[in-house]
């Protein structure tokens, strides 16, 4: 049996994961900063603990970490969120050495290269791998970058989460006048080529492990996501898409990447070009896809990290799956509520599961639905999420 720390554990893809960990037979203790959330909630994980917000209280949550790691026998922590993940990765060395434990993440020098927007499309020029035209933006340079990359186009900061601080502009006026303030508030930015998209977008979650392996991954195509003018999947299918997947596997051999990676790429509605966009260094809330695809990247984590022979899983496509509570205000919202195929109201089905859920574990579901409703009715949030 290991002892397994999921930091962040408050996100919904804390659940698919506890559970798989749970099933192998792991000890698996979660740190949430919230007890309403749908992390919290789920009977999968063994300890639930309140943690500081490393978001907002990074050395508070350093210290009590540290204070846990001290007392408590811990043989792996996995990050669960972009902030978790970024700290982790910087404090690698010393956690590992200091409490004799494996931290599933790269080094900071590899991490922050995925991590860091204008990098990433660095590297993918670089390599000829798709990608949006992007350039840094620079005070005296304005002009010529937008020369470059064109208009439309959005201001995107290298370091940030969700859509925080990504604004459109449609020509240079716009451009002069959004950048300083997003700049201030952000840091460095980018100046990245707008794709119009169609109503869908792709997502490749690929492990390379230590022997530069990459034999498990899931592709999903998100055709409902929420906030409308992009967000996070709450409903996706699984897909096959050769080119794609191998995009991305030359992204992860060039950043000599081990470990869990997961990539967002939009497709040019009008060329049919695909882009990537990002890499979340870590598990994203549309995990529970792999698992209904039947890959347990729960297994692949525990057998690259202690050495033992890895997995190789039968991967199914044409598997839907859904996060109720953002599907919910997906159906609010939108104006395609009635006319989505599949319809929004086929709740169940032998292909269907939920990333908020189960019937066996059902009180995330309930849980996240009041969460989420009480967030969005917070001004500053909607504003965080629809503005641009």
């Amino acid at each position: 049996m290991k002892h397994i720390l999921l930091i962040n554990a408050e996100g919904v893809q804390a659940i698919c994961l506890a559970r798989s960990l749970r099933k192998q037979g792991h000890r698996v203790v979660g740190f949430c900063n919230h007890k309403m959330t749908s992390g919290y909630a789920t009977r999968w994980l063994t300890e639930k603990h309140l943690s500081p917000d490393i978001t907002l209280h990074k050395e508070e949550a350093k210290a009590f970490l540290f204070a846990y790691l001290k007392e408590h026998k811990i043989d792996l922590i996995i990050p669960l969120a972009d902030d978790g993940a970024e700290f982790l990765s910087r404090n690698k060395e010393k956690i590992e050495s200091t409490f004799d434990l494996r931290c599933a993440i790269p080094s900071f020098d590899i991490f922050n290269v995925a991590n860091n927007k204008q990098l990433l499309m660095e590297l993918c020029e670089k390599y000829t791998i798709c990608h949006p035209k992007t350039r840094e933006l620079k005070d005296g340079e304005l002009k010529e970058i937008a020369e470059y990359v064109g208009f439309p186009a959005m201001i995107k900061p290298n370091f940030s989460q969700g859509a925080k601080g990504i604004m459109s502009v449609a020509n240079m006026q716009e451009l002069e006048e959004k950048f300083p303030c997003i700049h201030k508030q952000f840091g460095t930015c980018t100046l990245q080529q707008y794709v119009e998209q169609p109503d869908y977008y792709y997502n490749v979650m690929l492990y390379r492990d230590k022997k530069g392996n990459m034999d498990n991954y899931t592709i999903i195509k998100i055709r409902r996501y929420f906030p409308l003018k992009g967000g996070s999947s709450c409903y996706s299918e699984t897909v096959e898409h050769p080119f794609l997947l191998n995009q991305c596997k030359v992204v992860l051999e060039k950043l000599n990447w081990v470990g869990f990676a997961d990539f967002d790429i939009l497709e040019d509605k009008n060329s049919g070009e695909l882009k990537i966009i990002e890499i979340n260094p870590r598990v994203p809330s549309s995990f529970q896809a792999a698992f209904a695809a039947g890959v347990d990247f729960g297994k692949v984590f525990l057998a690259d990290e202690f050495d033992n022979p890895m997995p190789k899983f039968d991967y199914e496509v044409d598997k839907q799956v859904r996060w109720m509570g953002l599907d919910v205000m997906w159906f609010v919202f939108s104006k395609n509520r009635f006319k989505c195929k599949p319809s929004w109201f086929k709740f169940f089905s032998k292909n269907v599961s939920y990333q908020d859920g189960a019937w066996n574990d059902p009180l995330p579901m309930l849980v996240g639905m009041l969460a989420g409703v009480v967030k969005y009715m917070d001004p500053k949030f909607r504003k965080s999420k629809l503005k641009g």
